[in-house]
């Protein structure tokens, strides 16, 4: 009598397994083996469907980081004023932040341990910083204008990454002196957006405006 043939296995469940070896510990860190015994299957079969971690890795977290930074660099690249390009980059941020809440510990990891491979990985490939930098370039000149007020285009930028960031990041530490449980904390992050884009609003309106 023939053996019955296993079923193939979940890519779900592979790419699951491998999301989390990769956010456990990197993508240098992360090992085939481990990847193949959390998803329940031998590491040759796990070759045979992926050849390789790099395959993997822009599988779970490259293609969902380099989408969003093509739809970024796209905003900043684009029409509109400062203050739109903000809010079109709130939405984009949030709403992947949202879907993958673990997703900043990763990257503030990734991009401590090995900046250059980072960079290279993903914004290389994406045509580098220059949308970026005309974004820069934009804020300034509306400075000189005087549509908004005037201050270090940096910290400006500091201040809009680090208040989308910083409450997914610290997520656990929030919760716990706030008192906050998981879904009130969720709808505290859907509501990021306004309360970020208010704050910036008024601290780029010019005095007596």
């Amino acid at each position: 009598m023939d053996n019955p043939v296993s079923p193939a296995p979940s890519r779900e469940r592979i790419l699951a397994a491998a999301r989390q070896e990769f956010l456990r510990v990197g993508f240098n860190g992360a090992r085939m083996q481990h990847i193949a015994n959390e998803a329940g299957i031998n590491k040759a079969l796990l070759h045979y469907y992926y050849q390789s971690k790099e395959n993997l890795f822009e599988l779970v977290m490259g293609d969902a980081l380099s989408a969003f930074i093509q739809k970024v660099q796209s905003v900043f690249a684009g029409q509109g004023s400062v203050l739109e390009k903000i809010e079109w980059y709130l939405e984009a941020h949030l709403q992947l932040l949202l879907e993958q809440p673990d997703l900043p510990l990763f990257v503030i990891s990734e991009s401590h341990r090995d900046p250059d491979g980072f960079f290279n990985r993903f914004f290389d490939s994406n045509k580098g910083l220059s949308p970026f930098g005309s974004f820069m370039n934009q804020i300034k000149q509306e400075m000189r204008e005087g549509k908004i007020r005037t201050m270090d285009p940096i910290h400006l930028w500091m201040h809009v990454m680090s208040m989308t960031v910083f409450p997914f990041a610290a997520k656990p530490m929030l919760q716990r002196l706030t008192g906050v449980d998981a879904p009130e904390y969720r709808t505290l992050l859907m509501e990021r957006k306004n309360h970020i884009l208010g704050f910036i609003t008024l601290a780029l309106a010019q005095p007596n405006s």
